[in-house]
This record gives structure tokens, sequence and C-alpha cells, in this order.
């Protein structure tokens, strides 16, 4: 471990979420390695899905061509099945896009303090969905002779499954913000542990330790060493209460000093 570090501010203060910890963890690997994980094409991709799925949906007839896509055109053409079959293909595309969209924000999130802002980018994927599909809800709730009256009901149906299913799947259930991970990568500095800082862990262990005469393993003759992502990769991904308490003392922090730690450690822990 490193030698002792000044006080870190100490508080009642909001708790890192899995996402700020994800968050974190990656921007950590790109100072460490100098590689930028280039999420503008997660991004793009995650559009160019979102259009596909528009066109799946409202693809007009092109000339002669009488193609199998556009879900209200093949509403009003009465092929039910098409139309089903363009719905649900659009509601998978919004779903792999929004997956796609949050894998993004969890590597580089929003820097805004708007909160509608924050809300709107990290749920994008729910946002686009309800984009794509009202337009096909606003015309099976007008009163229209084009379409059968059966038809109408099913693919009412169909499409309320679809979109409910889409935007539960497409949902940033642990959204994250910078000035959240930027919390985290603070008090990683305070505890000076990096994820090359060296570790100790057994075979048969789930968790790793900061100091090989920790009492959980001093008297073990099946210790290894290694640097943390050594330790994840091996599935000793967890922290051992004895050598974070220790380590938090050594760093002069005492207010629910574990906790802490073991929330900047899994923050500098790199993904397996």
């Amino acid at each position: 471990m490193a030698e002792n570090k000044p006080t870190p501010q100490t508080g009642a203060k909001r708790k890192p979420t899995a996402a700020d910890l994800k968050a974190a963890a990656a921007q950590l690997e790109e100072q460490e390695t100098g590689v930028k994980k280039n999420t503008v094409i997660l991004r793009v991709i995650a559009f160019v899905l979102w259009a596909l799925a528009a066109v799946a949906m409202y693809l007009p007839q092109i000339g002669e061509l009488n193609l199998p896509f556009g879900a209200v055109r093949m509403l009003f053409m009465n092929n039910v099945v098409e139309c089903i079959v363009d719905i649900v293909v659009a509601g998978v595309l919004c779903v792999i896009a929004a997956r796609l969209w949050v894998k993004a924000n969890h590597i580089h999130p929003t820097k805004s303090h708007n909160k509608i802002i924050q809300f709107l980018w990290n749920q994008l994927g729910v946002v686009m969905a309800g984009i794509i599909f009202a337009p096909l809800v606003i015309i099976l709730l007008q009163k229209n002779d084009k379409i059968d009256e059966k038809t109408k009901k099913l693919v009412t149906a169909v499409l309320a499954v679809v979109f409910l299913a889409a935007s539960a799947a497409s949902a940033d259930y642990h959204p994250t913000t910078q000035d959240a991970v930027n919390e985290v990568l603070e008090e990683s500095e305070d505890f000076g542990i990096h994820s090359d800082s060296e570790v100790y862990f057994t075979k048969y262990g789930y968790k790793h330790h900061y100091y090989r005469d920790c009492q959980a393993i001093r008297n073990s003759n099946n210790v290894e060493s290694g640097t943390l992502q050594d330790a994840v990769e091996t599935h000793h991904s967890d922290v051992c209460s004895f050598c974070a308490t220790r380590a938090a003392k050594e760093a002069g922090v005492t207010d629910k000093a574990e906790e802490t730690l073991e929330d900047v450690a899994e923050a500098l822990t790199p993904a397996a």
C-alpha cells in the first residue's frame, strides 16, 4: 500500500452506484493505457439502428418494388403478418440500439448538470422507442375504414406488447453522470490504489488482499500475488474487509472507511 495520505474529505454523500464504478474503471483504464475507448462508434451505430427501426415501421412504397417493409403500409394493404413482423423487427432494433447507447454512457456519461438533459441522455432508448412507435399508435386510434376492426385490434395488441417490452429493455436502470464518476476518481487518488497495485489471493478464495500479513491469509501456504487485474481475471474481485479497514486507517479515513475503500477498489477494478 502507499504511504499515509492526508485525510480525504468524507461525510454523508451519495454512495457510488454500479454504473459510477464501471465508468470510473473504464476511464482509469483509458488514463493508464493511453487508449481512449471510442464510444462515438457505439452511438453512431445506435442511431443507424434506430433509423432502420423507423424504416421497418414507415418505409413508403418505392416505385414498383413491393418490399415487405413498412408496418404502416402493410397495415393499409391488410398484410397483417408482414405488419406484425415489421413491428417486432423495429422493436428488436430499438433494443439493440438502446443497449449500445447505454454501454457508451457507462464509459463516457453525460457531462451536463441539467437534470432534464441527464434524464433524456440516459433514457434516450426509451425516448426513441416512443418516437418510433407513436405514429402507428395514432393511426390505430383514428377511425379509418381502410383498416379492418379485427386487424386493428390485433395489431394494437401486438404493438402494445412490443412497445412495452422494447421500452423496458431499452431503459438504463443504473444511470450515471460524469460528476458522479469524478467523485470516485478523486477518492481513488486519496487511497493511492491503482489497477496495477500488487494484491494477494488464494486459489479457492474469492477475495483479494492488500497485505500479505493479513490475518485471513498469513497462515496460508496457498497465497499467490499479482495485480488487481490479475485478481479479477481469476475471480478474486471482492475486497478483504480486514485489508479495507487497515488501508483506510493508514489513509487517515475513519468515516465509513471500509465501504468507501471497497467502492474505490471496485471502481479501479478492470472488467473481467
